[in-house]
C-alpha cells in the first residue's frame, strides 16, 4: 500500500510532462533544413501538387498558422509555414537581418525543396518579405500571392494612407528598449479587435521574445523606413489582398496598384485576423485559390 501514494506523485509529475508534449499538432511535421547560413525551422502537413507556404510578421513564428495549417491541409494542400531568419526557433544571426535576405532565404528554401510552382502568403512583415522577393532578379515566379495587412510603407503621407507617424513609431521602440516583456504583451493585445484567450496571448509573446532585441529593432526599422510602393510594378502573377475594415483604404490602394489583383476585407476583426476570424480568412483563401 505504500507504494500507492508513490504512484500517485510520480503521475502527479508525469501530467504537466504530458500536457506540455501534447502542444505538439500529430497532424504536422516540425522540420528543419539547412539554408545558407542559417537553419530554418518550418511546419509541414498535407500533401499534393500546389504548395502553399506561409510566412509569418515581424518577431513571430510559423505557429500562428496552425488553423490554416489544419484547413488547408486537408483540402488537398501542402502546406509549410516557416520562422524567418532570427524568429522562432530559425537560427539566431547578428548580421543580414533585413527583409531584402529574408526574401533571398525564402528563395534558398524554396530551391532547396525544389517547389517550382508556390502559392506564397505572408502576413505584415511576411508580405514584405514576399514583395522584396518577387521584385529580386533571381526569382522561382510563385503561382499566386497573398499579402495579408500588408503596409507598403509605415508611415502616413499624402498619397498613401499609412498605419503610423515617424513620432508613433519612436514612441513604440523606445517603449521595447524601456520594458520589453510589457510592451510585447500590449504588441500582441494589439493584433486582435476582441479580447483573446489569455494562453494565446502568453504564446504569442514568448514567440514574439525569442527574437533578439537588437535584431527585433533592426526588422522593425527596415519595415517603417522601407517604401515597397515601387515593389507593386513586379508583381505580375494573381494575387489577394487581404485587410481587416479598418484598414480598407491601405488594401483598396494595392488593389489600384496590382493587375489581377482582389481584394477581401475581413470584418470585426484585427490584423490576426487568421487567428481571430479564421473560418472567413480560410474561406477568402481558397475562394481565390479555386478549383485545382
Amino acid at each position: 500500500m505504500k507504494l500507492f501514494p508513490a504512484l500517485l506523485c510520480f503521475l502527479a509529475l508525469l501530467v504537466p510532462v504530458l500536457s506540455l508534449e501534447g502542444k505538439n499538432d500529430a497532424s504536422w511535421k516540425d522540420l528543419y533544413l539547412k539554408v545558407g547560413d542559417i537553419k530554418v525551422r518550418y511546419l509541414e502537413a498535407g500533401s499534393g501538387d500546389r504548395t502553399l507556404v506561409f510566412i509569418p510578421g515581424w518577431t513571430l513564428a510559423a505557429d500562428i498558422w496552425k488553423e490554416q495549417l489544419r484547413y488547408f491541409s486537408s483540402r488537398g494542400f501542402r502546406v509549410l509555414a516557416l520562422d524567418p531568419r532570427s524568429q522562432g526557433l530559425t537560427t539566431k544571426r547578428e548580421l543580414g537581418n533585413t527583409y531584402h535576405q529574408q526574401a533571398a532565404d525564402l528563395h534558398a528554401f524554396l530551391q532547396s525543396l525544389k517547389i517550382q510552382h508556390s502559392y506564397l502568403v505572408g502576413w505584415d512583415s511576411g508580405a514584405t518579405v514576399i514583395l522584396e522577393y518577387v521584385s529580386s532578379p533571381e526569382t522561382i515566379r510563385p503561382e499566386k500571392i497573398v499579402l495579408v495587412d500588408c503596409s507598403l510603407t509605415a508611415i502616413k503621407s499624402e498619397d498613401y494612407p499609412g498605419t503610423t507617424t515617424l513620432q508613433q513609431a519612436r514612441k513604440r521602440l523606445l517603449g521595447f528598449q524601456d520594458d520589453r516583456l510589457k510592451a510585447t504583451d500590449q504588441f500582441v493585445r494589439g493584433l486582435f479587435k476582441a479580447n483573446q484567450p489569455e494562453l494565446l496571448i502568453k504564446e504569442l509573446t514568448q514567440s514574439s521574445l525569442k527574437t533578439p532585441f537588437g535584431t527585433a529593432a533592426m526588422l522593425y526599422f527596415d519595415q517603417i523606413t522601407g517604401d515597397r510602393r515601387p515593389a507593386l510594378m513586379h508583381v505580375t502573377v494573381p494575387s489577394l489582398i487581404v485587410v481587416p475594415s479598418e484598414n480598407r483604404a491601405a488594401g483598396e490602394y494595392m488593389k489600384a496598384k496590382i493587375p489581377r489583383s482582389e481584394l477581401a476585407v475581413i470584418e470585426d476583426a484585427g490584423s490576426a485576423m487568421f487567428l481571430e476570424k479564421p473560418q472567413a480568412f480560410n474561406q477568402a483563401l481558397e475562394s481565390f485559390f479555386g478549383e485545382h
